[in-house]
């Protein structure tokens, strides 16, 4: 099941009162998008998102080729999975080396971007 045309235009006024308030969040944000997402049109979500923050409160990655589920590097391809409650398979999309290519590099940055602003690992007490 491809959910991608599913959900409405989020662009669409009568949609406007769904939309997550992200011009009041105070810390910075990471969105991690994979532009072959057969779930949601997560760029044109990240993109309507970030057109309401301030320039300095968020890094949008965004990978051509990638699916839904960006996970750590030298994670398998997940194109497709059984999710509970759905009455079908449900299609996350990517291709092979292009997802790959994303997990690996968006790692990288996502232990970048947390360092910079939450400090390194090593200093930070439980």
């Amino acid at each position: 099941m491809d959910n991608s045309a599913i959900f409405a235009d989020p662009r669409d006024p009568a949609c406007s009162a769904s939309a997550i308030p992200v011009e009041k969040i105070q810390g910075k944000v990471l969105f991690v998008v994979g532009e072959d997402d057969r779930s949601f049109n997560s760029k044109l979500f990240a993109q309507l998102a970030t057109a309401r923050m301030r320039q300095d409160a968020y890094r949008l990655l965004s990978y051509p080729g990638a699916g839904h589920l960006i996970e750590p590097p030298g994670s398998p391809l997940c194109s497709v999975s059984v999710l509970r409650g759905s009455p079908r398979p449900v299609v996350w999309g990517g291709e092979s080396q292009a997802h790959a290519k994303a997990q690996e590099h968006s790692w990288q940055e996502i232990v970048q971007f947390l360092e910079l602003h939450l400090g390194p690992a090593a200093s930070i007490k439980l």
